[in-house]
């Protein structure tokens, strides 16, 4: 460096901790003194002289000026008793369980018998220290002592929304009174730019959001006005005004914009068109809706892939976007063209994704994260929701067949008028069965629109959302294959499980796939938590709606290509072709639906599955030489949950290796199957 490089460096480390130093002791001043009623009311389009004033006015608003289109609680509450008189008992249940202190968090409840500390992991009881922002980045790097998601799901406050709605359908002050504790403990625990609650702006849009929607529901409570509301709007305030200047786009110049941008920016449109009162609410909705439009576009693969070829995260984006388009169509943000367009095209490939129970493939990561997480725990995989609203915003015919109902989530989205639109549509099955997004890179062949078919989803496009270095949410999923047979699951993607941990890298490198890795070599190089090197990318080279293959550049040096046949209902053919110099190890995973079992047959080249002790499915391979051993793995479809699952693993080693061998699987359903492949089952 030379001593005038070693004096800049000094400098620069000097200056970088003299301007953390000054922003701790500014923004600990600012945070101790707190925001005064007349630091509020200056923020405000000046036409109230006290937050009294200012509160009157909003609660006398229509409450369909807020989030949700939801005028009369009477009138909801008649429509949900008739046609989710279910979702009625679980949202009560739901917010005793608050009153209880008793939080369901991504699958698992958590019990705080002391009141929320939140600052406090709900799953270690690590306690994140509060400071400043700008010293927080090393507790939340890679080597972060635990896991953040739970963390930040529990400071999203989307229990607030269940809290509000169950004060607006009952009339019941008790939900009120726990809203306003959390509120008041969360402020008081997380003063202004202090702690790891204010590093991501994708975590205030999401919890400023959940707030605009709460409000809307308990804005006519007393106690709330008389205790809570004014502290609620200027934390309200802070957190949006923070959001502005800490989007995702002005931190580190390397970093790829994401879901959390998207987030970031629809979190500013919608609570700047609910609270027009703010003087810069014009400003965040446009701002937010400008940038919205671009990174929409951006993010999105033309077919309507999302780009992180994370299928969590497409559901995440869609659900963002439904918000803003049903606000956009009741009148409260401008017309969104763009974005209309987009999220039909996101909407089709959840039409086309689903399996036979409305379920997606778990391709990539998933945090399970929800807009607004409306739906009472119902299962995250299940997409149909997004397609009930999308039915009833678009007119889709073939998005409520597979919808089947109009979902509770879609009720709220769009109030009593997407329900009547609902109504007078007409259900039609789609007239594809089978589709390709060549884009993506992802093809899903089907024998029909029925409960009992076979169907199955390939992968074969870009490895993920900003090539080499990047692509933060994907996994070394290329050439996979998630198949169900007779409406079944058969092969499944093993999921994400955490997002930190030694586990982490299990279920997101190749063997935790159904597909091929070649000479113990990973199809990418993970770097801890997120991103990757040597990202290659997979192409489709031949698609005909029952035939697909996909090749891919292995290693820089071995081509390896994957054709997916289905000759027939009940029938899958897999033949998968290495070329090159590869020393000589071809390893295969296949991952079986749990509840499924497995056992290799007395000759070697075939695996019976068996589904409650029954027959199934039969798995076998044409090729002598081919070793097949059945072993336990794990299988997530829950984030920091797993369970056990069997799992075919298969191998081929020769040395040397042909220049070219082929390797051919077929798949059928049981009974005929069983005799033609030798086994010892009679």
């Amino acid at each position: 460096m030379g001593p005038w490089g070693t004096l800049r460096r000094v400098w620069g480390v000097a200056f970088g901790a003299t301007r953390i130093y000054s922003l701790s002791l500014w923004y600990g001043w600012r945070a101790r003194r707190g925001m005064s009623d007349a630091a509020l009311l200056g923020r405000t389009t000046r036409e109230w002289h006290s937050v009294d004033e200012l509160l009157a006015h909003l609660a006398a608003r229509p409450a369909s000026s807020f989030m949700l289109p939801h005028e009369f609680a009477q009138a909801t509450r008649a429509i949900l008793r008739e046609s989710h008189p279910a979702y009625l008992v679980a949202v009560v249940a739901a917010a005793d369980a608050c009153r209880r202190n008793e939080l369901s968090l991504l699958g698992r409840t958590f019990h705080f018998p002391g009141g929320i500390d939140w600052q406090k992991d709900p799953v270690t009881g690590w306690r994140w220290p509060v400071v400043h922002r700008s010293r927080v980045g090393r507790y939340v790097g890679s080597q972060r002592p635990v896991d953040l998601i739970v963390f930040w799901e529990l400071n999203r406050h989307q229990h607030f929304i269940t809290l509000g709605i169950a004060y607006w359908l009952t009339g019941d002050e008790r939900y009120v009174d726990v809203l306003n504790s959390h509120l008041e403990t969360w402020i008081e625990a997380n003063p202004l730019q202090h702690g790891v609650n204010w590093h991501y702006g994708l975590e205030i849009s999401i919890r400023i959001m959940a707030w605009t929607t709460a409000f809307q529901f308990v804005r006519s409570s007393p106690r709330f006005m008389e205790r809570a509301a004014s502290s609620f709007l200027k934390s309200l305030w802070q957190q949006a005004d923070f959001l502005t200047t800490h989007l995702q786009t002005r931190r580190a110049r390397e970093l790829v914009p994401n879901n959390h941008l998207l987030a970031e920016v629809a979190g500013l449109a919608l609570v700047g068109a609910a609270f027009p009162e703010f003087r810069d609410a014009a400003k965040w909705r446009d701002a937010g809706l400008n940038l919205l439009d671009g990174q929409a576009t951006a993010q999105t693969y033309p077919d309507g892939v999302n780009k992180e070829q994370a299928t969590g995260y497409h559901r995440f984006i869609a659900e963002l976007l439904l918000l803003v388009v049903a606000r956009s169509r009741a009148g409260a943000l401008p017309p969104v063209p763009v974005l209309e367009v987009i999220l039909e095209r996101m909407l089709d490939y959840v039409l086309f994704t689903s399996s036979p129970t409305g379920s997606a493939p778990m391709w990539g990561d998933s945090d399970y994260g929800r807009a607004l997480g409306l739906g009472q725990a119902k299962d995250f995989w299940d997409f149909r929701p997004l397609l009930s609203a999308g039915a009833s915003l678009f007119g889709r015919a073939d998005w409520k067949y597979v919808a089947e109902s109009f979902d509770e989530e879609a009720f709220w989205l769009l109030g009593d008028v997407g329900l009547m639109k609902w109504r007078g549509l007409e259900a039609r099955p789609p007239q594809l069965t089978s589709k390709g997004f060549p884009d993506a890179g992802h093809y899903v062949i089907r024998d029909e629109w029925s409960n009992d078919t076979d169907v199955a989803f390939f992968r074969c496009g870009a490895f993920g959302l900003g090539g080499e270095g990047q692509c933060a949410h994907a996994h070394c999923d290329l050439l996979s294959v998630v198949m169900w047979v007779s409406g079944q699951p058969l092969l499944v993607d093993s999921g994400t499980y955490m997002y930190h941990g030694e586990l982490r890298d299990h279920f997101r490198l190749t063997a935790a796939h159904n597909t091929v890795m070649l000479d113990h070599c990973e199809q990418a190089v993970p770097l801890p938590n997120f991103n990757w090197v040597q990202v290659p990318e997979a192409r489709c080279t031949a698609w005909s709606g029952q035939h697909v293959e996909g090749a891919l550049s292995y290693a820089g040096r071995v081509r390896l290509s994957r054709e997916l046949s289905h000759p027939q209902r009940g029938v899958w053919e897999l033949v998968d072709t290495v070329m090159g110099s590869a020393t000589g190890m071809v390893e295969w995973s296949f991952h079986f639906a749990p509840g499924l079992d497995l056992k290799v047959c007395e000759n070697e080249r075939a695996v019976a599955v068996y589904k409650e002790g029954r027959s199934f499915a039969v798995m076998g391979i044409a090729e002598e030489g081919v070793t097949l051993e059945v072993t336990d793995t794990w299988y997530s479809q829950q984030y920091g949950i797993k369970q056990r699952n069997r799992a075919l693993v298969a191998r081929y080693e020769r040395n040397p290796f042909d220049e070219r061998a082929s390797f051919r699987w077929q798949i059928r359903v049981a009974d005929e199957s069983l005799a033609m492949v030798g086994t010892d089952e009679g």
